[in-house]
C-alpha cells in the first residue's frame, strides 16, 4: 500500500513558504523596529580627573574644566576608575513580535509559556540576526512608540532555529526587564 501523502511537499511548496515568511519579515511586512542593546562595550578616559600613569587609574585630582569639581576624595564622575563607559552600542533590526502567548510557537512540547505569560514576548526574525541577538544585553521592542512607552526585555533562553526544510528563521523568547 502506497503512502497517499507521498510527494505532497514539493520544492515549489517550500519555495512558496520561504517567500511568504521572507515577505512577512521585510521592513514593510509584519515587523516592528527593535533596538538591540549590547551594553557598555567601550571605555573613554575620564574628562573630570587626571590619570595616574603608573596604575592607569584616576589620580583623584580634579582636571580643571572637568564637569564635576571636587577637592578631596574619589572622583565623583568616574568613581576613581579613570575611565567612563562610552554610550551603549546598539543596532536596529526588524522583527515580528508576538505578544499573545496563545500564538507562540512551542518547540519542546511543554506549556512553560502558558503557565506564566506575564512579562514574556516571542520574536521571529531571519537566521542572519542570531549573532546579534545572542550578543544583545537587552532589546527595546517597537522603537516607533518609544515616545509613549518603552518595552524593554532581556533574552529568556537561546534563539530556536526553524524553517520548512531549512533553518532560515529563529524564534526567541524575551522577558520584560525588571519583571
Amino acid at each position: 500500500m502506497s503512502n497517499p501523502f507521498s510527494g505532497i511537499i514539493t520544492t515549489e511548496m517550500k519555495s512558496l513558504f520561504t517567500n511568504s515568511i521572507d515577505a512577512l519579515l521585510e521592513d514593510t511586512g509584519l515587523t516592528v523596529p527593535c533596538r538591540l542593546i549590547f551594553g557598555d562595550t567601550k571605555w573613554t578616559d575620564c574628562s573630570n580627573c587626571k590619570m595616574n600613569n603608573v596604575t592607569g587609574r584616576s589620580a583623584n585630582i580634579w582636571e580643571p574644566g572637568g564637569p564635576i569639581e571636587f577637592h578631596t576624595g574619589i572622583c565623583p564622575y568616574c568613581g576613581g576608575l579613570g575611565k567612563t563607559p562610552a554610550e551603549e552600542t546598539t543596532t536596529t533590526i526588524y522583527m515580528c513580535v508576538i505578544f499573545d502567548y496563545k500564538s507562540w510557537f512551542n518547540w519542546n512540547g511543554s506549556n512553560e509559556g502558558s503557565r506564566s505569560p506575564d512579562g514574556l514576548v516571542q520574536t521571529m526574525s531571519a537566521i542572519s540576526t542570531i549573532t546579534n541577538i545572542k550578543k544583545a544585553k537587552e532589546i527595546v521592542i517597537n522603537t516607533d512608540i518609544e515616545k509613549y512607552t518603552t518595552h524593554r526585555f532581556t533574552r529568556d533562553g537561546e534563539p530556536n532555529p526553524c524553517g520548512f526544510g531549512d533553518d532560515a528563521y529563529i524564534f526567541t523568547m524575551w522577558k520584560r526587564a525588571g519583571a
